[in-house]
């Protein structure tokens, strides 16, 4: 690394492979690496203000190969040019992060190649670049989890043997302004992700009647933009807070005495955060490679598979791990 170089990072994912970043984005902001961020509209307040230098949402579209978004493409590097960035680092699979990349001809540009996993693609990707680092096209047998996965994307900016942080302690500030005070409550996150990951309704509420009867009183989260989709879910359920917006989201599960959800952005909130969870995956043959790589970065926690039974896996998970934080 030299005095001169800044980067770009360019991510145009869900927020929580986003929050995949944190540990890479909190150990070139410590080497004093000027960093700006392009996110997809979703992640567009994730970051706190200090966090990055300039915090960018795309201004064109994914995955989308018309002249139009070219166009727009291009248009965006010539905004950005003035920034002179030594490095782009692409950390996105969408074909516009890497348009954006050679569109801005940084000196350093590098992202990932699936090598014979798509062959096609990774031909295409190196002819944009100016180095390209493998990641296995399906889940990784070597089972890395994300975030060392893109930590490695900005190794040549950073002191040889720097790791990626596991202390939530320094990495929450990049996504937690104020001190929050602690709740002492367990919180439970409503979401249609539940659904989307085959996870039975009857089955959620079945542990939040169980978690109440042993652990007392439940947080409820939801996000008011589901109010549609989870209206069977949330029927008959009073107390939900319902969140607008994702700072006060985030500081609700910053609050939390421990948290249980799917394996959504809640849980890797709370794997930023610090805060203790229980995640709950899809069953199926890739759940071992899926919670290796998704896990709660850096927060005490259990993960399940969201098999039969695992209510009751769930709440005695979520009793050790109280008790274990608590003695």
């Amino acid at each position: 690394m030299t005095d001169s170089s800044s980067a770009l990072i360019v991510r145009l994912d869900a927020l929580g492979d986003t929050l995949a970043l944190a540990p890479l984005l909190l150990a070139l902001r410590e080497a004093a690496v000027p960093t700006d961020i392009v996110v997809a509209p979703a992640a567009r307040e994730l970051f706190v203000r200090g966090a990055l230098r300039h915090t960018y949402v795309a201004p064109f579209a994914q995955r989308d190969e018309s002249v139009a978004n070219r166009d727009a493409i291009r248009s965006f590097a010539e905004e950005l040019r003035p920034n002179r960035y030594s490095h782009v680092l692409v950390a996105t699979e969408d074909p516009a992060g890497y348009r954006l990349a050679a569109a801005l001809a940084a000196p350093h540009r590098i992202g990932f190649q699936n090598g014979w996993g798509k062959p096609l693609k990774s031909l295409w990707v190196r002819s944009l670049l100016t180095e390209t680092q493998y990641r296995s096209a399906g889940l990784d047998a070597r089972a890395p989890h994300e975030c060392e996965v893109l930590f490695s994307l900005g190794a040549s900016l950073l002191a040889p043997g720097v790791r990626p942080s596991r202390d939530p302690a320094r990495l929450r500030s990049l996504i937690l302004e104020p001190r929050v005070a602690a709740s002492h409550r367990v919180a439970l996150q409503l979401t249609s992700k539940w659904e989307r990951l085959g996870i039975a309704l009857s089955d959620v509420r079945a542990f939040l009647d169980r978690a109440r009867e042993r652990v007392g009183e439940i947080t409820l989260l939801a996000p008011a933009a589901e109010r549609a989709s989870i209206r069977e879910l949330t029927a008959g359920l009073s107390g939900i807070e319902w969140f607008e917006d994702l700072r006060s989201w985030i500081a609700a599960i910053a609050a939390a005495d421990a948290l249980v959800a799917p394996d959504s952005g809640a849980i890797h909130v709370a794997g930023i955060l610090g805060t203790p969870c229980v995640a709950v995956y899809k069953s199926g043959p890739d759940f071992v490679l899926q919670r290796a790589r998704w896990r709660p970065w850096a927060a005490p926690s259990a993960t399940l598979e969201g098999s039969s039974g695992w209510p009751q896996r769930a709440l005695d998970s979520l009793e050790s791990l109280r008790e274990s934080i608590h003695t």
